[in-house]
């Protein structure tokens, strides 16, 4: 029995990158977001330090085209080191 697909593509896809607060590591972040999503506007990307400081949370708002476009970006952020957790 096939199951219903939760998303429909293309889509608006949130992703957090979880990273250690001082890690200088935004740059490399941008760029690998840029690469499998193309440039994003200012308005795409937030970030945000955890409550004691300790880590920092970036928001990446792209548009996804399909299950396996957004497994491969989270596959290559997850890389990276510095990163904690992609969500």
């Amino acid at each position: 029995m096939n199951e219903p697909r939760l998303l429909q593509f293309p889509c608006r896809y949130p992703i957090k990158v979880m990273v250690r607060a001082g890690e200088s590591i935004r740059s490399q972040l941008d760029a690998i977001v840029t690469r499998h999503a193309g440039t994003l506007a200012p308005d795409d990307i937030s970030e945000r330090p955890s409550a004691q400081q300790n880590y920092a949370g970036i928001t990446y708002h792209i548009t996804a085209r399909d299950e396996a476009h957004i497994a491969a970006l989270f596959a290559e952020l997850k890389a990276l080191p510095g990163v904690i957790m992609v969500l």
